[in-house]
C-alpha cells in the first residue's frame, strides 16, 4: 500500500513520543545516581555531625587539612589522605573513602593537622567501619613538640549503627594546637579494620 502524508505524519509522531519517553527515563536515572554520590552524603553529614554545640562566640569548627599514618592499606584508596576534609563515606562499610591500616589486626597511628591553631575544646572522630577500636587520642604542643593524652581507653565493640562519632571532650590543655594523633588497637577484639573517615577539631583562638 502506498504511504500517504497522513501515515507519514502519524509515524513521525509515534517516533517522537518514543524518543521523548526515553529521554525522560534517562533524566530520572541520572537524578537517582546523583543522590547516591559521596558528595551528597557529605552535605547531609555536615548538618548532622557539626553540631555547633558550643554557643559562645569565637569557637572554630575545622576539618583536617593533611594526614599521615604509621601504615596504609593502599594509596590513594584507604590512605591517610582519605581522613582529610569532611566525612565522605556513603555509609557504614569498608569504603575506600576512609583511612585503613595495612593490617587488620595491628596497632597503628593516624596524625591529622588542621589549618588553625586553637585551644582545643573537643575532638570528633568519624569512624565508618568496625568502630570503636580507638585507644588513645593526643594533641601536640607545637613549641615543645610533645604529645599530650586527652583520651586513653580500651577498644570497644560498638553495637550502634555507624558512621560512628567518637566525641572526645578536651580539658586542661593550655596551649594552642593544630595536630591530633589517634591510636587504633585492632589486635584485641578480632573485628578487623577500624576505618576513620574524618576528624574534626573544635576550639577557640583565645585572645588576639
Amino acid at each position: 500500500m502506498k504511504r500517504t502524508p497522513h501515515h507519514f505524519s502519524l509515524n513521525i509522531l509515534v517516533i517522537m513520543v518514543v524518543f521523548l519517553s526515553g529521554c525522560s527515563a534517562a533524566v530520572v536515572e541520572e537524578d537517582l545516581l546523583s543522590e547516591q554520590t559521596p558528595a551528597a552524603a557529605t552535605q547531609a553529614g555536615d548538618e548532622l555531625t557539626n553540631g555547633h554545640r558550643f554557643p559562645e562566640s569565637g569557637v572554630i569548627y575545622q576539618w583536617a587539612m593533611s594526614a599521615e599514618a604509621s601504615s596504609e592499606f593502599s594509596s590513594p584508596e584507604w590512605s591517610a589522605e582519605q581522613a582529610v576534609g569532611a566525612p565522605d563515606s556513603p555509609g557504614c562499610g569498608d569504603y575506600q573513602f576512609s583511612w585503613a591500616s595495612a593490617a587488620s589486626d595491628s596497632i597503628d597511628t593516624l596524625i591529622v593537622r588542621f589549618p588553625i591553631l586553637v585551644y582545643p575544646l573537643e575532638i570528633i572522630i568519624h569512624e565508618s567501619f568496625n568502630s570503636d577500636q580507638v585507644t588513645k587520642v593526643e594533641v601536640q604542643d607545637p613549641e615543645r613538640l610533645g604529645f599530650y593524652t586527652v583520651l586513653q581507653k580500651n577498644p570497644t565493640q560498638v553495637d550502634r549503627p555507624c558512621p560512628y562519632q567518637l566525641i572526645v571532650p578536651v580539658e586542661g590543655i593550655d596551649f594552642l594546637t593544630n595536630t591530633v594523633r589517634i591510636t587504633v588497637d585492632q589486635s584485641q577484639l578480632g573485628l578487623g579494620w577500624n576505618e576513620i573517615d574524618a576528624v574534626q577539631l573544635i576550639g577557640t583562638k583565645g585572645e588576639e
